[in-house]
């Protein structure tokens, strides 16, 4: 976990790369790699797994460490890594050079889970009347 507005839930290749979900205020999808790109450029990308396949954009995004090819955390992309064994990316470069990362998607429903439940809480400290700090209510 970033600090106490974030949750994570990461995977990684067996190498440099991770992919996650990283929550706050809003959820993404983000690839975190050794690859360079830059900051606020488009990648063309094919996501597959099993023997399905879409292709979208990732979007490159500054982190503290480096830079995250990002994109959005939505229902294709669940539907497509549902009940799977690995995910596979193939990103298409500014110099047209594909990068392709493979990661395992053990557990990933729960740790999933727990990263989205997380940011539920989240939401809900900052909803009025809500407070970290403040007592329980008698019960």
């Amino acid at each position: 976990m970033a600090d106490d507005r974030m949750s994570l839930a990461l995977t990684t290749d067996g190498g440099a790369a991770a992919f996650g979900l990283l929550c706050g205020p809003d959820c993404f999808i983000y690839i975190e790699s050794a690859e360079p790109c830059s900051e606020g450029q488009n990648y063309p990308a094919r996501i597959e797994a099993g023997s399905e396949a879409y292709e979208l954009t990732m979007t490159c995004k500054r982190s503290d460490g480096g830079a995250l090819l990002t994109m959005p955390h939505d229902a294709p992309f669940m539907r497509l890594v549902d009940g799977q064994d690995s995910v596979r990316f193939t990103i298409t470069h500014e110099d047209g050079k594909p990068s392709q990362f493979r990661f395992p998607l053990a557990g990933s429903a729960k740790a999933i889970g727990l990263a989205l439940a997380a940011r539920a809480y989240i939401i809900a400290l900052d909803s009025p009347g809500l407070s970290r700090d403040a007592p329980p209510p008698d019960g």
